[in-house]
């Protein structure tokens, strides 16, 4: 099956937005409630609550970051790292104080389980009594059946514990002795059983797999490991497998009975959420979310403000999306999405660079002949600088004595070294991220000046658009941009002929 390769810069379909709702500080949690209303809990102990059109229904504060959100009937349940766990319904329903401090909470039939500081995990139901409490070690994940009959524990140590609701012990999976694993995602299926995504560090010499997928089943144990590309960065159950979104940008389909995967598309980033919509799939990977179908053809693709970290379903025809912004920049709106909104080309499908470009010598695309000339020049030494290397020269001894070399093993080194033509060194330069002037737009440098040929020297230079259009022929051009995630390669050609690219991104926000 054709796999779909979506790149940063290229020209895809995409939305509008119904909505934004800025907010003053970045979202550390987030859940969907009833009548298409959402949740949103932060560092310093606000939760918010939102209704799909962006109204603000309600604010409550804690003491301490709110580390987690569960959606338990019509409540809303909230972790915090020092505070305990409390219920909200427009009002506060209950509250347990949990003196280790919260670590991770996740919904578990009628009630949550909650781990804490201690290393002991909790059932609670949804009136707030502890049901039970274990004391297991580090958990660093947490997963629940749908009726809250069974519980996966994953632990620090790569250890995966499932038990039943009694806190007795179904299975007990230790990590590999010689090896180093953790466990990245867990999510249950709705046939009960459980999907457990292990990583390893390699540092067993054979052939086990690095990254697998586990099937266990709650009485029967492990009945099924698929070995993944790599490690697992989202997880989606389906009816008949699983979705696995994977480090590398992969987006892979597993069957239930199949002893190998399918390779639905292979994106540039790594996706950190995949949920269902209608027939396909809305993926967020990078600061994009994707609708793709079922086998990778991508129908648009929208561009978020910031790192996506969540896609809520509002269960009214639209998706919550919330991003982590870039350092040193305000926090990300959340944006509100119709997913079935017709997707449409950019207005800057056609842009043009030249009618961009600043007036003047100064940002006429390639650099001005004097500040070629400044970048070429030997840096200039200031008088004492010059007088203190005469006073090295004068003590410094030159051996003119040549060692002591075959005159034909020379010319046959000199022969074989000019027989052979090493390829030059392509670099476009780094990924830039900056924001628009109040036009829109933003001048950026192009820096392909770190690029050379170890054997020989760079003839031409050659710089172009995603779209394939030559836009300079210098190692550094000044390029006005507008608003988005941009693409150019940079193709540098030796004095005998051999050509490499480079590849980089701009982002103007």
């Amino acid at each position: 099956m054709k796999t779909t390769v979506a790149r940063s810069g290229f020209v895809l379909p995409s939305i509008e937005s119904v909505s934004l709702i800025e907010l003053d500080e970045a979202p550390l949690s987030a859940c969907a409630l009833p009548e298409a209303c959402f949740a949103v809990g932060t560092s310093s102990g606000r939760l918010l609550v939102f209704q799909s059109e962006g109204d603000l229904l309600g604010v409550s504060e804690f003491g301490s970051s709110v580390i987690g959100l569960v959606a338990s009937g019509d409540s809303v349940v909230a972790a915090t790292s020092l505070d305990g766990v409390t219920a909200l319904q427009g009002e506060t329903k209950w509250t347990v104080d949990v003196a280790a401090g919260c670590e991770i909470i996740v919904g578990s039939g009628d009630g949550v389980l909650l781990a804490d500081g201690a290393g002991a995990v909790s059932h609670m139901s949804s009136e707030g009594e502890i049901l039970g409490r274990e004391v297991h070690g580090e958990v660093t994940g947490l997963a629940s059946n749908a009726d809250g009959s069974v519980t996966a524990i994953a632990l620090s140590d790569g250890r995966l514990l499932i038990i039943d609701q009694n806190g007795g012990t179904l299975h007990d999976s230790a990590a590999a002795d010689d090896d180093v694993e953790t466990i990245s995602r867990m999510e249950f299926r709705h046939d009960g059983v459980l999907m457990v995504c292990r990583d390893s560090l390699g540092m067993a010499l054979d052939e086990r797999p690095e990254n697998r997928l586990e099937c266990w089943h709650p009485q029967n144990g492990l009945i099924h490991t698929t070995e993944l590309p790599s490690r697992t960065t989202s997880l989606l159950p389906t009816e008949t497998g699983a979705l696995v979104g994977c480090f590398d940008g992969s987006i892979i389909r597993l069957e239930v009975g199949s002893k190998g995967y399918e390779e639905v598309a292979r994106l540039d980033y790594s996706t950190s959420s995949i949920i269902p919509w209608e027939d396909d799939l809305l993926v967020a990977s990078w600061f994009n979310i994707i609708r793709m179908t079922a086998v990778g053809e991508i129908i648009w693709s929208f561009e978020h403000t910031g790192l996506v970290t969540h896609l809520l379903d509002l269960d009214n025809g639209t998706i919550a999306a919330l991003g982590e912004a870039p350092a040193g920049q305000s926090p990300a709106p959340i944006v509100i999405l119709d997913p079935d909104s017709e997707p449409r080309l950019p207005e800057d499908e056609n842009f043009n660079y030249e009618e961009l470009r600043p007036a003047g010598d100064t940002h006429a695309g390639g650099l001005s002949e004097e500040e070629l000339e400044a970048a070429d020049a030997p840096p200039e030494m200031a008088a004492d600088t010059a007088e203190l290397m005469g006073a090295l020269d004068e003590e410094m001894e030159i051996l003119t004595e040549a060692p002591s070399v075959e005159a034909d093993l020379l010319e046959d080194l000199s022969a074989s070294a000019r027989a052979i033509n090493l390829p030059p060194i392509a670099d476009a330069g780094d990924e830039k991220t900056t924001e628009a002037d109040d036009d829109g737009t933003a001048t950026i440098l192009l820096d392909g000046s770190r690029s050379y040929d170890p054997d020989g020297s760079i003839e031409s230079w050659a710089w172009q658009d995603a779209k394939g259009r030559v836009i300079g022929h210098t190692p550094q051009l000044n390029v006005r941009l507008p608003k988005g995630v941009h693409s150019f390669e940079l193709t540098v050609t030796d004095d005998r002929g051999a050509s490499v690219t480079s590849i980089t991104t701009v982002r103007i926000l």
